[in-house]
């Protein structure tokens, strides 16, 4: 085989293995996020759960993960009023052993869901098609609104 062909292949052998080979990163879904809200971080089962494991990152502090399904994981709440940009998840495997960093973005927005003004201002819409629907009931029974 010629040497160029060797180093060929062996260059495809090694992006073949780098590509079948787990990266080590945390899991943080979702990403992108906003400030507020809740997100879950994982290691994709690459710490020991006899060794523990914690998630440190400027968005929330530091977290211990729990054992789970998909590996060691927790869920945490983004900083309120976390400025937009991308910031540094680490996971540490135990004391001293394996880390692994990803990086997240938090983008300019706010929560999905409804808040407590919401549901208040939901209800006082609801309150007040209630009546306009009673009124016109009894207005189109030949009654007059005031009329008893």
């Amino acid at each position: 085989m010629k040497p160029a062909h060797t180093a060929a292949a062996a260059l495809l052998g090694v992006t073949v293995l780098g590509l079948a080979a787990p990266a080590a990163s945390a899991h943080v879904e979702p990403d992108p996020m906003v400030a507020g809200q809740r997100v879950r971080i994982s290691d994709g089962s690459r710490c020991a759960p006899t060794t523990g494991a914690r998630v440190a990152s400027p968005l929330f502090g530091s977290v211990v993960l729990r054992p789970g399904r998909r590996g060691m994981a927790a869920d945490v709440q983004v900083a309120e009023g976390t400025a937009p940009g991308r910031y540094p998840v680490t996971v540490e495997c135990g004391p001293g052993r394996e880390r692994f960093t990803e990086t997240v973005t938090v983008r300019d927005g706010r929560v999905e869901g409804v808040d407590a003004g919401q549901a208040v201002g939901g209800l006082a819409l609801f309150a007040l098609a209630g009546g306009a629907a009673y009124w016109l009931r009894r207005t189109a029974n030949g009654r007059s609104p005031g009329a008893g």
